[in-house]
């Protein structure tokens, strides 16, 4: 099989670094560009026209004078953005993670498995970018009735829904709907791979997500108007599935 995705890796620990190229060098889809030990020489080589852009990029945050966020910086403003995975042995930069959208974010000691299952998620990731999309006949939304009118809402613009009996009210940055409807039905229309029940009464969209508490009790969202909640509770039997959606290891 040949190689199908490049990658650099930009660890400043040697044994660090030697460790992360011998756990990658058995797959055979992967194929290793350069490894830097400094965000700067990593950053020198991102700019140059000259060299073949990565499809990954391995990247440590704590490392003398430049960090991996002030790289990450630099990859937001490339044609080509590459996929970033984080090493890092700190669990409490996957927050702010969530500005750069991240591809994975691995703690360390690195694993193979999890190292592993964080490519393979990346591979698909790379696999649906290289597929030419379909045409779209229209915009993916929600239809519902609100009061004596029908609302379109684009799956995008939903934060969260909340369900009581047989109304949910549906919340958005420009304020909330409610609607004759039960939030297991909503959770059946709208797309699985960005919206999670995370509570019997509450089903959110995924990529508002701001912050979440270390132990997956609850989490608080972006942009919500006025009179909505900011916060919502995680429930205990949602908890596990919410971990391996967001957690550190699997962001």
């Amino acid at each position: 099989m040949n190689a199908l995705y490049s990658f650099i890796i930009v660890e400043d620990v040697a044994l660090q670094r030697e460790h992360l190229i011998d756990l990658l060098h058995s797959r055979l889809d992967l194929r290793l560009l350069e490894a830097f030990d400094n965000a700067e020489d990593a950053f020198l080589y991102l700019k140059d026209d000259q060299q073949p852009p990565p499809d990954i990029i391995f990247l440590d945050i704590e490392m003398p004078e430049a960090s991996g966020f002030n790289l990450l910086e630099v990859t937001q403003q490339l044609p080509q953005q590459p996929k970033v995975i984080i090493t890092t042995a700190f669990a409490e930069y996957a927050v702010k993670g969530y500005d750069y959208n991240l591809s994975g974010y691995l703690l360390k000691p690195i694993e193979e498995e999890q190292l592993n299952k964080a490519v393979q998620k990346v591979i698909q990731q790379l696999e649906r970018d290289r597929t030419p999309a379909m045409p779209h006949l229209q915009d993916p939304h929600l239809l519902i009735k609100s009061k004596s009118k029908w609302v379109k809402l684009g799956y995008d613009e939903i934060l969260y829904v909340e369900g009581a009996n047989v109304d949910v009210r549906i919340v958005t940055p420009a304020g909330t709907y409610l609607t004759r409807d039960r939030i297991k039905n909503l959770q059946q229309k709208l797309p699985s791979d960005s919206f999670m029940r995370i509570h019997d009464s509450f089903l959110v969209n995924l990529t508002h997500i701001r912050s979440y508490a270390s132990n997956y009790t609850f989490l608080e969202l972006r942009s919500v108007p006025d009179g909505a909640a900011k916060k919502l509770p995680v429930g205990p039997k949602y908890r596990e599935l919410f971990r391996e959606s967001v957690g550190p290891n699997t962001l």
